[in-house]
């Protein structure tokens, strides 16, 4: 022993100059705790779950305004009733938009369930001028319809003006003509 007093490692490395700078290289940096990176026992979760991503429905609009139809033809795809049926438009089950009759695609808005209908359709018109300019303002409706010249608007006052009727079978006149005699039509061969 080289006469001094036995002193703990902890001390004795502390005490020397030596000591400080071993002391500053082994603790230097992070721990070897915080640096550990895990490795994985299992292959990656959820690679068997992936893949299940469904086609879009191609929902919207199909037809603008102003663009000519023909019967049949899709207006709108929709989920839900945000555009409804006006006149000469039917609704499918799916809530579909489509046309009844030839002609040109209108779309207006109403505070009414059935503008076209409407008792007063002046108090009606005024009413929704009244309302606020907003881009979707409430109890107000987008309706979709069909008439059969592009300067024709929407909703039609089927009161006043009546009902627009079309009829793709014989002309009215030569059908009248075949019921007043007692014979039912028979069609040409």
């Amino acid at each position: 022993m080289l006469g001094g007093p036995l002193l703990p490692r902890a001390k004795a490395l502390a005490s020397t100059s030596l000591g400080a700078d071993l002391r500053q290289q082994l603790f230097a940096g992070p721990s070897g705790l915080q640096t550990q990176i895990r490795t994985a026992t299992k292959r990656g979760g959820g690679s068997s779950k992936n893949g299940r991503d469904s086609a879009g429905k191609r929902l919207g609009i199909k037809k603008w305004s102003e663009q000519y139809v023909i019967p049949g033809q899709i207006i709108v795809r929709q989920r839900g009733s945000e555009i409804h049926p006006g006149q000469h438009v039917g609704e499918g089950l799916d809530r579909t938009l489509y046309a009844l009759e030839p002609g040109y695609v209108k779309f207006y808005t109403s505070s009414l369930p059935y503008p076209h209908r409407a008792k007063n359709p002046e108090a009606a018109a005024a009413k929704d001028a009244l309302r606020p300019q907003v881009n979707k303002p409430r109890g107000v409706r987008q309706y979709v319809g069909i008439v059969r010249e592009k300067t024709d608007t929407l909703p039609r006052d089927e009161r006043a003006v009546g009902r627009e009727r079309r009829f793709w079978g014989w002309p009215k006149e030569a059908a009248e003509e075949t019921f007043a005699v007692g014979t039912p039509p028979t069609p040409s061969a």
